[in-house]
């Protein structure tokens, strides 16, 4: 009976689908001083770096810098609007209709007006602006992350549906330079970071991780904490200061990884991997039926958790049975 549970199931959800390829384009800005220019360059290095190694092809990494540099780990360009246009433009032309593109910002921003502005070589660049470049990928999941001073006024411009904003702050008002991109950086290799232990990291678990690393850091200098990160990924371009996987913003998140299984790089065989992602898509159906709980009635609600959960169980047994 079980296993005819379970033959029904994977018919509901289908097959596995194949991963979709990604897209990084880094934008580093100015720094304003030497030691500035040094701290965003190793962190743009370092995210470089992390995705050559979680299988983003180099060719699909585009770093932008304020001075390229020639023994970066990817061919560099300047980072001013014209060629941040032109970079998405690029990314648009090769990139299929599932593919995911990483938009990621490093450096200083300033509030103008009631909005905010991310400092670049030239003109700076504004949430609006940024969020009309952006446009140009239409309907495909994008995944923006502003590390700057002063980025929460990005969030409400740039929020769409299946989409992933995330800020360093939570307002333009916090212009002191931020800490949140060091951290976030950093998750991709921090073993803490990876709190479902599933050998990658989410878009959620690296904002959490730099979240709490931020407030550690302010605590140990007994200083008030000036930033607040924001995520958004719900589309209304409201942001939350606590997402997580059940909440209404979170959910996407916790989905999109910058790196894949280690398992899949390591000789896996191709029963396994498919369980793995079998797994990934309970998980998600769990996490979505959590979310329309209080519009369905309690007796379906039970039913269908349920039949996910004892699902969920028979294929860790079997993982688990396979080494993984």
């Amino acid at each position: 009976m079980k296993r005819r549970l379970i033959s029904c199931l994977l018919l509901f959800f289908g097959a596995p689908a194949l991963a979709a390829q990604h897209h990084l384009l880094i934008i580093t800005g100015i720094g304003g001083t030497e030691s500035y220019r040094q701290q965003f360059d190793r962190a743009s290095s370092l995210l470089a770096q992390s995705a050559l190694q979680a299988g983003i092809n180099k060719d699909d990494i585009i770093l932008l810098s304020a001075q390229p540099a020639t023994d970066a780990p990817t061919t560099q360009r300047v980072s001013d609007k014209t060629t941040i246009n032109q970079a998405l433009i690029e990314i648009n032309a090769k990139a299929a209709a599932d593919d995911r593109i990483f938009v990621v910002l490093i450096g200083h921003g300033n509030p103008r007006g009631d909005s905010a502005v991310f400092n670049l070589p030239g003109p700076d660049i504004s949430a609006e602006e940024l969020a009309a470049a952006i446009d140009i990928l239409g309907e495909r999941s994008v995944i923006v992350i502003n590390t700057a001073s002063a980025s929460g006024p990005f969030i409400k411009p740039l929020s769409r549906n299946n989409r992933v904003v995330i800020t360093a702050t939570s307002s333009g008002r916090e212009y002191h330079a931020a800490r949140f991109g060091e951290f976030f950086v950093a998750a991709f290799a921090a073993p803490g970071a990876d709190r479902d232990k599933d050998e990658r990291i989410s878009m959620l678990e690296a904002f959490n991780y730099a979240r709490r690393e931020v407030q550690r850091e302010f605590e140990s200098e007994k200083r008030l904490l000036t930033e607040h990160a924001l995520l958004d990924d719900s589309g209304d371009g409201e942001g939350s200061l606590d997402p997580g996987e059940f909440k209404a913003d979170g959910t996407l998140a916790h989905r999109i990884y910058l790196q894949q299984p280690r398992s899949r790089a390591s000789g896996s065989s191709g029963e396994l991997i498919e369980m793995l992602q079998r797994k990934q898509d309970i998980e998600h159906s769990i996490g979505d039926l959590k979310l329309r709980r209080d519009t369905m009635k309690p007796t379906l609600y039970y039913a269908e958790l349920e039949q996910l959960l004892v699902e969920l169980a028979l294929l860790a047994r079997d993982i688990r049975a396979q080494g993984g």
